[in-house]
């Protein structure tokens, strides 16, 4: 079974793995519902312990200059009309998680959503990828959790998938993906850190050679198999980090859309020829997502 979880494993590295084609169109949710109604993660209350309050004026006005920049980025960007009573259905990053093929086909693996008030989101996904002649794929039935892309990041341009195991998405979950699939690479990293819930909140791969990670939401064997699948991996600093720097999206191998005011992030990037697009995302950010939350890319 291709699953690995150290560097003393893993018998290859990214470049020896099949090439697949970079997913270029993202998919993103009308945020009317998004609302902050309990504490499902470590960013949801405020330093009293209440629940955020969320402005929805401010948050509409973020999600359209998010939708904005990746259109100006020459993203071709869809739009789910918003499901009354899913607060968090804005996030399209987690209900789902979309395949590239080597063929140069596509499956949409449907999630497992690890809190009831969020499993009614799927089945929206599910009607879009019908609409798209998408191939829908579900997991088995004894998988317990899988939130799609939010702990599925794909390695940039090949059949290698980069897998979290938390409070979110089960290891039972990547046995399935490479049951289905015995020649896709999964490297496995255990999430530590109840700040980072998602893998998507401390590694974002830009390309094939290039990612931002968030060094302390690992532990040493994940960091030493991180490094080895990418040749440069810039740390973000912790106060970034914080600011979901981590949860940054590359959509094309040049712009680099992520929240605003990450200035050493930002810096770092520019010395590697990319295109920082930075952007505000914090009332999303009162609810523990940011850019990458917010699309799924198909």
């Amino acid at each position: 079974m291709p699953i690995y979880n150290s560097l003393e494993t893993w018998p290859r590295r990214a470049a020896d793995c099949r090439q697949t084609p970079r997913l270029g169109r993202v998919l993103m949710a009308d945020p009317a519902a998004f609302d902050v109604v309990d504490a499902q993660n470590a960013h949801m209350r405020d330093a009293a312990g209440e629940l955020n309050i969320i402005n929805k004026k401010r948050a509409r006005e973020q999600w359209e200059s998010l939708a904005a920049a990746y259109r100006r980025a020459g993203i071709d960007v869809s739009i789910l009309d918003a499901e009354p009573g899913l607060p968090d259905f804005c996030f399209a990053a987690n209900p789902s998680f979309v395949l590239p093929l080597p063929d140069g086909g596509r499956e949409m693996w449907l999630s497992k959503m690890a809190h009831a008030s969020r499993r009614g989101e799927v089945a929206a996904h599910a009607a879009f990828a019908r609409k798209n002649n998408i191939n829908i794929r579900e997991m088995p039935a004894h998988v317990p959790r899988f939130e799609g892309t939010g702990d599925a990041m794909l390695h940039p341009g090949r059949f290698l998938l980069h897998a979290g195991v938390g409070p979110r998405s089960t290891r039972a979950a990547w046995d399935a993906l490479a049951d289905a699939h015995p020649d896709l690479d999964i490297l496995i990293y255990q999430l530590h850190d109840e700040r980072f819930y998602h893998l998507d909140t401390a590694l974002a791969p830009l390309d094939e050679n290039t990612a931002l990670i968030v060094p302390q939401a690992f532990d040493g064997r994940g960091l030493k198999l991180i490094k080895s699948a990418f040749a440069s991996a810039f740390e973000i600093p912790i106060a970034e980090s914080l600011q979901f720097a981590g949860n940054a999206h590359c959509p094309d191998g040049r712009h680099v859309i992520l929240q605003k005011g990450c200035v050493e992030t930002e810096r770092w990037l520019r010395s590697r020829g990319f295109e920082p697009v930075p952007v505000e995302t914090g009332e999303f950010i009162k609810s523990g997502g940011s850019v990458f939350c917010l699309k799924l890319a198909w």
